[in-house]
């Protein structure tokens, strides 16, 4: 068994390309429209893992509440305060500036267009 993707509902399909693409620097592997279910798909893939992110948009016009189960989507970098000065002057949010926890990991907290969380990991043997 192996895990096939992580999908997101997105407010923007072009914002989400955006962030995901050009201030992520995610691969875009597919974008199609599916015309007899009023959406449209993209995926984005990270060049070292493989894992990919489909990102789903409804032409219907439905909002959604992203609720409070889900938590954050989490990156491995290799240094937390240079991929956030990076995103930063990308125009990425963040929710959680760089910190150091108690246990010692330094972490930061970006916020995509939607709304998702996403949490950098400050590990250099693992990014």
């Amino acid at each position: 068994m192996r895990i096939a993707h992580t999908m997101l509902r997105v407010k923007s399909m072009a914002d989400s390309l955006d962030f995901y693409t050009n201030k992520l620097g995610l691969e875009l592997r597919s974008h199609k429209e599916l015309p007899g279910a009023d959406a449209d798909l993209a995926f984005v893939r990270d060049p070292k893992s493989g894992h990919e992110i489909e990102l789903t948009y409804n032409h219907d016009g439905r909002d959604y509440d992203l609720g409070d189960a889900f938590g954050h989507i989490a990156f491995y970098v290799t240094s937390v305060d240079e991929t956030f000065e990076e995103w930063r002057a990308k125009g990425v949010e963040f929710s959680l500036e760089p910190k150091t926890m108690k246990n010692g990991t330094r972490i930061a907290f970006a916020v995509d267009p939607t709304g998702y969380k996403l949490e950098l990991i400050e590990a250099p043997d693992q990014a």
